[in-house]
């Protein structure tokens, strides 16, 4: 599958510490007083002219409509994808919040491939571990297991592992046949604890923590989870 460079880079700046959003349109100076940054009007004539010729005026111009939500995520894909995931997969939930689901789901090369390979479709913790994020195998249509950790570890870690390395070294850590994002980990070096430690240094904002987070999903210590059993949301 051809990695998408770009949106590993926008995934990175957003684990930097913010989101990755268009500026907003620079309409004035702030009012300074020079009249460099004032909106310029007429006496009215302008705009009553443009609506006497069946146009409008920008004063008088309602707001376009928003468009449709797509739920809690940016692509509608993941939106339910994860819905379903959170609702069906109380008994091993693969995500600590809906938001994580999000963000790992956003941040896939094809968002799409990802959540469409990944139908929630049974309460079954084995059922959910297959829909979850160690999911399918890789193929040109799905992101499998290793290609979705390993994406997200390599933005979110740059300096401990690229994309090639993380993927070659995950094809030896054995894939669980149950996966539980909320359940107490003491298995040191499984797939388990890295997803767990990744899902910590989602939440990390202080670097320091989390260059020592990226050390240890590299290692496979394990974690505290970020939430409990049956606790996600």
């Amino acid at each position: 599958m051809i990695w998408r460079s770009a949106c590993l880079g926008a995934f990175a700046a957003w684990i930097a510490g913010c989101q990755v959003v268009a500026p907003l349109p620079d309409v004035s100076d702030g009012g300074d007083g020079d009249g460099d940054g004032d909106v310029l009007v007429s006496d009215g004539s302008d705009g009553d002219a443009a609506r006497d010729a069946g146009g409008s005026s920008d004063e008088g111009e309602p707001e376009p409509a928003p468009p449709d939500a797509t739920g809690p995520c940016k692509v509608e894909a993941c939106s339910k994808h994860c819905a379903g995931s959170v609702e069906l997969c109380e008994l091993a939930p693969q995500y600590p919040s809906v938001e994580t689901c999000c963000t790992i789901c956003d941040a896939m090369p094809s968002p799409e491939g990802y959540a469409g390979c990944r139908a929630v479709q049974t309460r079954d913790p084995a059922g959910c571990t297959a829909a979850g994020p160690l999911g399918p195998d890789s193929d040109d249509v799905c992101v499998g297991g290793c290609e979705a950790l390993c994406t997200v570890f390599a933005a979110l870690c740059p300096s401990s592992l690229d994309l090639d390395a993380c993927m070659v070294l995950c094809a030896f850590w054995p894939r669980p046949e149950v996966f539980n994002a909320c359940g107490r980990l003491d298995d040191e070096g499984s797939l388990d604890c890295r997803v767990q430690q990744i899902y910590i240094g989602l939440e990390e904002r202080d670097g320091d923590k989390l260059d020592q987070v990226c050390r240890d999903a590299l290692q496979g210590r394990c974690p505290k989870p970020k939430c409990e059993a049956g606790a996600a949301e």
